[in-house]
C-alpha cells in the first residue's frame, strides 16, 4: 500500500483515477507527448505539530512552504512529488502530520500528485490515519508486504520504486526485512523495461564505513544492492537520512547514487537545504539543486545520470 495522498474532490478524482487511490498496486500517471519530464524531489522536512518550532537555525514548517511554493513557480506542473521520509519532526506524531499536511496544502490544491516513503522518525499508522482515517472496525489496511509501505510509480519515461526502510521509530538504523527484498524482485521482473529508480530513506552500507557510521543506514542494503545488480533497468538509488546533497557511486556494484538534500535542517551548516527538480529524458536523468538559499554556490547545480 503506498502513501500517496488523496485527491481533494470529486474532480480531482476523476482527472487521476486510479492513479491517486491509496492500495494500488501501482500507480500508473499519464503518459506525456514530449521528451522531456519533470519530477520534484523532498527530502527530511521533519514537520513538528508547532510551525513555528526551529531546529538547527531552521524553521521546519516554514522551509517546506517555501519549498511548496517554489515548486508552483518552476512554470510547469510536475508529473508527481516524491517525499523521501521523515516527513514528521522526530517521533511520527499524528499532530506532525497534520502540520505537514497543512503546509503541502497549496500543491494538493494544483492537482499535484504527492507519494511520501517513511523514514526513522515516522510513525506508519499515524501518517496513514491522519491522511485518510483509520480503517473500519476489524478491518486492516491493505498492503503489498506486511507491515511496509511501499508502491511503484509509473509513467511514460521512467519507473519509481518506493520502498519502507523504517524500523524502529525515532532508532537511527534502518531495515528493509526479507518480505520486501521479495516484493522488490518481484516489482524489477514486472516493471515495464525502462529506466528504474529505486527511493529509499536510507543511505546504504559501505565497505569504506566505520563501524559507527555502518550502525546508522541501512542494515540490509548488500542484500538490496546484490539484488538491483541483477536489473540493467535499475539506473540508481535515491535517499535521503544525511542532509546531504551528493552524488556519489556504490562502491560494490557502482550504481550511482543521489543524496538528497534535507528542506528542513543540514547538520553542517555549510551545506545547501532545498529541494531538487529531476527532469527524465529519453538518455538521461538531471537532477538539479534548489537550494533555499539562492546565494549559495551550489544553488543550480545539475547531477546527471546517463541510462546505460
Amino acid at each position: 500500500m503506498p502513501i500517496t495522498f488523496p485527491p481533494l474532490t470529486r474532480r480531482n478524482f476523476l482527472q487521476h483515477g486510479t492513479a491517486a487511490a491509496l492500495g494500488a498496486l501501482a500507480t500508473q500517471l499519464p503518459a506525456l507527448e514530449i521528451p522531456e519530464q519533470t519530477w520534484v524531489l523532498f527530502s527530511d522536512p521533519h514537520i513538528a505539530q508547532d510551525e513555528a518550532l526551529v531546529a538547527r537555525g531552521a524553521c521546519m514548517a516554514e522551509n517546506l512552504r517555501r519549498c511548496a511554493n517554489q515548486v508552483l513557480k518552476i512554470g510547469q506542473k510536475p508529473f508527481g512529488l516524491i517525499v523521501n521520509g521523515d516527513c514528521a519532526y522526530l517521533e511520527g506524531k499524528t499532530e506532525d502530520y497534520v502540520t505537514f499536511t497543512h503546509c503541502i496544502q497549496a500543491l494538493r490544491e494544483q492537482s499535484i500528485q504527492i507519494h511520501c516513503t517513511l523514514g526513522n522518525h515516522d510513525h506508519r499508522n499515524n501518517f496513514l490515519n491522519a491522511i485518510i482515517g483509520p480503517p473500519p472496525p476489524n478491518a486492516e489496511r491493505p498492503m503489498n508486504v506486511p507491515d511496509k509501505h511501499v508502491a511503484t510509480v509509473t509513467s511514460a519515461q521512467v519507473n519509481w520504486i518506493l520502498l519502507d526502510s523504517l524500523d524502529l521509530v525515532n532508532k537511527t538504523p534502518g531495515l528493509l526485512g526479507d518480505p520486501q527484498l521479495v516484493w522488490i524482485e518481484r516489482e524489477l521482473r514486472n516493471a515495464p523495461n525502462k529506466p528504474t529508480f529505486i527511493v529509499a530513506h536510507h543511505n546504504p552500507m559501505q565497505p569504506s564505513m566505520d563501524d559507527k557510521k555502518k550502525g546508522t543506514c541501512l542494515q540490509d542494503s548488500d542484500a538490496l544492492f546484490d539484488l538491483l545488480s541483477a536489473y540493467p533497468k535499475v539506473q540508481g538509488y535515491i535517499y535521503g537520512h544525511t542532509h546531504t546533497w551528493l552524488k556519489t557511486k556504490h562502491e560494490k556494484t557502482g550504481l550511482p547514487l543521489i543524496n538528497l538534500p534535507p528542506v528542513a535542517y543540514t547538520f553542517d551548516p555549510k551545506r545547501p537545504s532545498g529541494w531538487v527538480i529531476a527532469r527524465i529524458n529519453a538518455d538521461r536523468a538531471e537532477f538539479e539543486l534548489r537550494a533555499l538559499n539562492p546565494a549559495h554556490e551550489e544553488h543550480g547545480q545539475k547531477q546527471v545520470i546517463r541510462f546505460t
